[in-house]
């Protein structure tokens, strides 16, 4: 869904009804600053906090610029700066998370899967600006909702931070479910006469967490 925005802002800048050769000159300038910003983004916050934090900001960005009248070209342009930079950043953040999380053995064939669909992105996004005759922002605003409920999805992934690169789909599932909860269960219930049920409970979890590590 971010990728649709982003092929939308590149593709379609003379939409935005300011000097398309002002904003594309200002967006290269932008895109390196944007690079290490994204390094120091990803190093300091993390990878979900990061992404979630600046993929939001990009869909704002194109919200705000949907409602900001066409005589106003300065703030405009300021703002297609902007998303510009927060486009570059968005790249940046997704593709290490996405690398991070996909394990040794599948990670190229992934890549590739997340490739196709950012393509498709690419295809489909100049075709939302057909709505332009029912209404100049709506496409705007279209490209402004996709990344943030994009971003939401960024919840639902695991934190990747100084964590080491799963080598095989068992390490992933180790690492996002370490204690099997059925044993657990199990376990609790066998040894209801012996233990105090706080400490017990904590002990059976260490116990089968440390055995999920060693597999």
């Amino acid at each position: 869904m971010t990728w649709v925005s982003m092929f939308g802002l590149m593709l379609n800048f003379q939409y935005l009804k300011t000097n398309a050769f002002l904003s594309l000159c200002l967006n290269g300038i932008i895109s390196i600053l944007s690079s290490l910003l994204g390094t120091f983004l990803l190093n300091h916050m993390g990878r979900k906090i990061s992404q979630l934090f600046v993929i939001s900001l990009f869909g704002i960005s194109f919200l705000a610029i949907a409602f900001v009248p066409q005589e106003m070209k300065i703030l405009r342009t300021v703002l297609a700066t902007l998303e510009g930079g927060l486009s570059f950043i968005s790249a940046c953040s997704i593709l290490v998370h996405s690398n991070e999380l996909l394990p040794t053995t599948i990670r190229a064939t992934a890549l590739g899967i997340i490739g196709i669909s950012g393509n498709i992105g690419a295809a489909l996004s100049p075709l939302f600006m057909i709505l332009v005759t029912y209404f100049d922002s709506l496409p705007w605003i279209i490209y402004g909702v996709f990344p943030i409920i994009g971003s939401l999805f960024v919840l639902l992934l695991p934190e990747t931070k100084n964590q080491p690169l799963p080598d095989s789909i068992q390490d992933v599932e180790y690492e996002v479910i370490p204690i099997n909860w059925i044993d657990l269960i199990k376990a609790v219930l066998e040894h209801g006469s012996q233990l105090q049920w706080a400490s017990r409970f904590r002990a059976e979890a260490e116990n089968i967490e440390q055995k999920a590590k060693a597999r």
